[in-house]
């Protein structure tokens, strides 16, 4: 399906992550701003713009949007040792940069962090069974262990660890000492929320306060549900229900929200332009 008024989507971010694909196949040009832009193939509509978010200022980052439409903001922080500070620091950068830039609409995809508990005012970041939840959860799928690797570098890396003692001792008899002691100590950081992955999800939710009720200038917010990993093109979100407990959605899927929104512009309701996917089954933000 191609768009009727093509357009040019400057984003930021991975180029491994959703939304480019799903915009050039539509018959958008896409503009992506990263310092890594080697995964996606060579296309007419596409225009790599190598860009190191740590370094570049704000009139700099606004010249590289020049001659976009509107903005998409995939930004990870990735492996660094003050992930809540440079996460929130490039996210004051970005919006600055977008209101000196041409560009007329600025979509900032979140996380499930920022949604909350089915019932309540509290966040899932806050919630003090989200991160033992999300992290078993996640574990079994040996696709979202690497994607969570590729994108996040180091952080990731605990997490396989992880997962191959959790396998092992999940088999009675089967899991040596070592491996019972990394669940242990993998578990207590995590319930303790005292790892950098932890931060970085901390993090993603509070960039929504840069957001929230804000009418200075056009934005919408998307936060996926939790388990946001590789999988097939459904056209679904969040009805996929894990362990009967937390929702996902696939990288493909959610290309297709974040396209949709690019073309369509739904969100754009002041003080309350937030798409929410369920993250709890049954609730939503």
């Amino acid at each position: 399906m191609n768009s009727a008024n093509p357009l040019r989507v400057g984003v930021i971010g991975p180029a491994g992550c959703g939304g480019s694909l799903e915009l050039l196949n539509r018959g958008n040009t896409v503009i992506r701003l990263s310092c890594n832009l080697a995964k996606l193939s060579k296309h007419a509509r596409y225009i790599p713009r190598p860009v190191d978010m740590d370094k570049i200022s704000v009139e700099e980052l606004a010249q590289h949007l020049e001659g976009v439409d509107f903005v998409v903001s995939e930004y990870g922080s990735g492996a660094v040792t003050s992930v809540y500070m440079q996460f929130l620091e490039t996210v004051r950068k970005l919006i600055l940069a977008y209101k000196l830039s041409p560009a007329s609409y600025f979509l900032f995809v979140g996380g499930a962090e920022s949604l909350h508990v089915p019932g309540t005012a509290t966040c899932c970041a806050d919630n003090p069974d989200f991160f033992l939840a999300y992290r078993r959860a996640i574990l079994n799928s040996l696709a979202h262990v690497a994607y969570v690797e590729e994108r996040f570098g180091s952080m990731g890396a605990p997490l396989r660890r992880y997962r191959e003692a959790r396998m092992a001792s999940d088999e009675p008899g089967k899991a040596t000492e070592e491996e019972k002691e990394v669940v242990k100590e993998y578990e207590k950081e995590i319930s303790a929320k005292d790892d950098s992955s932890s931060d970085f999800i901390k993090a993603a939710r509070t960039a929504y306060m840069f957001f929230d009720g804000n009418q200075s200038f056009r934005w919408g917010f998307v936060s996926p549900s939790a388990l946001y990993r590789p999988g097939k093109r459904t056209g679904k979100q969040g009805k996929d229900i894990f362990e009967g407990r937390l929702t996902g959605i696939s990288v493909a899927d959610l290309a297709i929200v974040i396209a949709d929104e690019v073309e369509q512009q739904k969100l754009d309701i002041p003080a309350a332009a937030y798409l929410k996917l369920d993250v709890f089954e049954g609730g939503s933000a």
